[in-house]
């Protein structure tokens, strides 16, 4: 029940005095599915790792990690190897996929690609560095979920990708079907996409127009279709 209701705002979240630069529980979540599919001691890319919270929690479950991102002084996980790669610049990508080829039994591309310019290159680079039957894990912002719905209805944008939110890099809304349709294409089996993160049915806040919006969703909840639930969206692929 409790995470059907939140009251008031979330809070900021620190693994082993890490940032968790993703949304409530979306890091327990993923490394639950960690757990399902990989034993301890596979090979693990984590591309995007901010400050390496994640990096940290799946080394301390006894996986091996290479942690990747653009820049190296954010990076505080001092347990975990660290290379810099601009997603969005051809060479330093290159540079890497070449010498890390199909060299990982799980790729994670955890809150990136609605930070990249071209999505389906992206998905391409991570499928270039998952081992043959390896497997990816990609999370992006819920486009689907009933607070992006009401927001789209209203002024025309999604949740999260609004002009406030170019702030964060957010330039790329993708929706589960697509998300789907890239993955099909690129080849990946066994696609799985569930909701992730934590977005309540009911959510208190003293934003009165947050707390109507609330209540059209609950009325509206029963006809809609869709991954309704979730700040996120999570999908599971194999190779």
């Amino acid at each position: 029940m409790a995470e059907n209701i939140l009251i008031g705002e979330k809070k900021l979240q620190y693994y082993n005095n890490l940032l968790i630069r993703a949304d409530l529980n979306l890091h327990q979540q993923i490394a639950k599915k960690v757990e399902e599919i990989l034993p301890p001691g596979s090979r693990i890319l984590d591309l995007g790792a901010g400050q390496g919270a994640l990096s940290a929690r799946l080394h301390d479950l006894g996986y091996k990690l290479i942690a990747v991102d653009v820049d190296p002084l954010d990076f505080k996980c001092e347990t975990v190897e660290f290379h810099k790669v601009d997603f969005n610049n051809k060479e330093e990508v290159e540079r890497f996929k070449t010498e890390y080829h199909e060299s990982f039994d799980l790729v994670l591309g955890i809150e990136v690609i609605e930070h990249i310019e071209n999505p389906w290159e992206y998905v391409r680079l991570l499928k270039g560095l998952v081992k043959p039957k390896g497997f990816l894990i990609i999370s992006t912002p819920n486009i689907t979920s009933w607070i992006s719905r009401f927001k789209f209805l209203l002024s025309g944008q999604f949740f999260q990708f609004d002009e406030p939110d170019l702030a964060y890099g957010h330039i790329a809304p993708i929706t589960p079907w697509e998300l789907n349709l890239i993955l099909t294409k690129e080849g990946f089996k066994k696609i799985n996409i569930t909701k992730g993160g934590t977005l309540p049915k009911i959510w208190i806040r003293r934003d009165l127009a947050a707390l109507f919006i609330n209540f059209l969703a609950l009325i509206v909840r029963p006809f809609s279709k869709g991954i309704v639930d979730g700040w996120c969206i999570i999908a599971t692929a194999q190779k």
